[in-house]
């Protein structure tokens, strides 16, 4: 009997955990993306690529004003918002691409067909992330444009401490 209250309890509790995995990485609890506080696409709204935060690597290494911190938050919001639908199209496209790669009987042209749809995408989001770098490249002054370009980045640790694009450490 012992045995069937200690399954029990460890079946709940794993049922309560699973919940706190329901959101999926790059949404808060309402599924809309980035958070109202700066955050980017990552587990627990966490910082964007050169952001940490709310601009803080780039606001005390720049000496962002308030405004260009405004302006920048807007900007990468209607930037994440702009590429949602692009990026549903491209998990549909990867995920037929699957499909079409684990079957057996799926016709080579097939195949190439669909990565062609998904290259088409994926330069639309790269023409997208230029238009956003050049908007975002007015809001800087001559001086920290400069400053950025002698910036130290590269590959390093991402946000919540995982591999991915950061800031080296020199």
């Amino acid at each position: 009997m012992k045995k069937l209250y200690v399954m029990i309890g460890l079946l709940a509790l794993v049922a309560l955990a699973t919940g706190s995995f329901a959101v999926s990485p790059g949404t808060d609890a309402a599924g809309t993306g980035p958070g109202q506080t700066g955050g980017g696409p990552g587990w627990q709204k966490g910082p964007g690529p050169g952001f940490q935060g709310a601009h803080g690597r780039w606001a005390s290494d720049l000496n962002l004003t308030k405004e260009q911190r405004e302006t920048l938050s807007a900007l990468r919001k209607r930037q994440w918002e702009e590429l949602k639908p692009l990026r549903g199209q491209m998990y549909e496209k990867r995920q037929e691409m699957r499909g079409l790669y684990t079957n057996p009987a799926a016709d080579d042209a097939a195949i190439v067909a669909k990565q062609k749809e998904v290259n088409v995408l994926q330069q639309q989001m790269q023409d997208k992330t230029i238009q956003f770098r050049l908007e975002q490249r007015k809001i800087f002054t001559p001086e920290q444009l400069t400053k950025m370009k002698e910036m130290p980045w590269g590959r390093g640790r991402g946000a919540c401490g995982g591999h991915g694009r950061g800031r080296t450490r020199g």
